[in-house]
């Protein structure tokens, strides 16, 4: 996994030496940026392929669909504190699409990149999903819902700035209907039951990811069903 990692850093490295983003098209990070790979079966060819996108939520779910999908498809993870907009995420992602063929691939990506307003998160959407469709080589795309934040002094109600992941939801699932691409909405899913969460009130418990893991592996295996007709 080192090795993997290391390889990446060095292509990010040509990437953006030989393509620097204009300069009027800042990056803006968080104080720690992060990213994690993981490939189930990367030595076998014998199941479709699922790709999950996402960051720590989509972490915390995958080992619940890596288990339910075991004998129907081989379950890969991208996870990554980047937005969207940021260079390096496309560096990455596309490491992993070139490296295998995924018949699904689900994007779950809200909870970072609070630098970036709602208006270039909306920006975002369409240079991400015609990347998918330009690597991803006729996989089916799922697009996950954003999890709400919940308030740490009442977890009973969701957090004061809870209406950015609101608009943010709002512009992608709008984005995701108008051009036909399925939602699989985990905010509603747990929006009501803060015992699902943990006491970061972001994260999840093994309840929660549970529950969000059924959901998610229920919507691609219809979607790996639906690619098959």
């Amino acid at each position: 996994m080192h090795k993997i990692l290391a390889f990446i850093l060095l292509i990010q490295a040509g990437v953006m030496a030989s393509a620097p983003a204009d300069a009027k098209d800042k990056i803006l990070l968080e104080k720690i940026e992060w990213s994690d790979i993981w490939v189930v079966d990367a030595n076998q060819d014998g199941l479709p392929r699922v790709l999950m996108v996402g960051d720590s939520i989509t972490q915390g779910y995958f080992r619940t669909v890596d288990g339910i999908l075991t004998g129907k498809a081989d379950c890969a993870r991208y996870s990554t504190s980047m937005f969207m907009a940021n260079p390096d995420y496309f560096a990455e992602l596309k490491i992993i699409l070139k490296r295998h063929q995924f018949s699904v691939i689900q994007v779950n990506n809200g909870l970072h990149g609070w630098e970036y307003t709602e208006q270039q998160y909306g920006q975002s959407l369409p240079k991400l999903m015609n990347f998918l469709k330009k690597y991803g080589r006729g996989a089916t795309i799922v697009w996950a819902t954003t999890t709400p934040r919940r308030n740490p002094q009442n977890p009973a109600q969701l957090s004061a700035d809870n209406d950015r992941v609101k608009e943010r939801n709002r512009i992608a699932v709008e984005y995701m209907t108008k051009h036909g691409i399925a939602v699989d909405d985990l905010y509603n899913l747990v929006a009501d039951h803060p015992e699902y969460y943990r006491d970061d009130h972001t994260h999840f418990n093994d309840q929660g990811r549970a529950v969000e893991g059924k959901q998610v592996s229920e919507i691609i295996l219809q979607a790996l069903k639906d690619s098959k007709r």
